[in-house]
């Protein structure tokens, strides 16, 4: 389970990849490849080549993914009904 994550941290705040993997429930190589891709904005390195992240990105990140989820979710629903696999003569074992 993902640890608790204060949405309300200031926008400046940067987190390690350690850090966002933990939030996002992720491993760090899975963040590491978002934060190639792009998907979480402007990253930072440091001097010592450590990776930072914009608190703000991981929690965007995370709203869009759940959206999608609750988007896919509907419409997987909207095809059952569609089926009818949900009538009552499927739940009563009639077809």
């Amino acid at each position: 389970m993902p640890r608790d994550f204060d949405a309300t941290s200031p926008e400046s705040r940067m987190l390690s990849i350690e850090e966002a993997a933990a939030i996002l429930n992720v491993s760090r190589r899975f963040v590491v490849t978002l934060a190639d891709a792009g998907k979480l904005g402007a990253v930072e390195t440091t001097e010592d080549g450590q990776r930072r992240i914009p608190a703000a990105a991981i929690d965007t990140y995370r709203s869009e993914q759940k959206a999608g989820a609750r988007d896919a979710l509907a419409e997987l629903a909207a095809m059952s009904q569609g089926a009818e696999l949900y009538s009552s003569d499927v739940k009563k074992g009639r077809k």
